[in-house]
């Protein structure tokens, strides 16, 4: 018995103490907000809004969410056209040189 006393005491401990480890880092709990840059920035609204709309014109826009993981297939352009690409599919699907499916 006196054992479990002993066990349930640590393990009370252990918890009580568990939410001190969590310091200053982003721990994901409820209500957590986080502090906020009072940094003055240099552009205008406007200026920002140029640099966005020219990167995205160039095409240098970093990849964020989700998807931006598939790397290369994200980037790959095609000079075929959709009725062509089917056709292929097709024809691979008919010759045995891509498994059966709905194409």
């Amino acid at each position: 018995m006196n054992k479990f006393i002993a066990s349930a005491l640590i393990a009370a401990a252990t918890f009580a103490a568990a939410p001190s480890f969590a310091g200053d880092n982003i721990s994901g709990e409820v209500g957590y907000v986080p502090q906020v840059s009072s940094a003055k920035s240099s552009l205008t609204r406007e200026a920002v809004r140029a640099e966005y709309l020219q990167a995205e014109r160039n095409g240098t826009l970093p990849e964020v969410g989700e998807g931006a993981d598939i790397g290369a297939v994200a980037t790959a352009k095609s000079n075929l056209t959709r009725d062509a690409v089917r056709a292929e599919a097709v024809y691979a699907v008919r010759h045995g040189q891509q498994l059966g499916g709905e194409v």
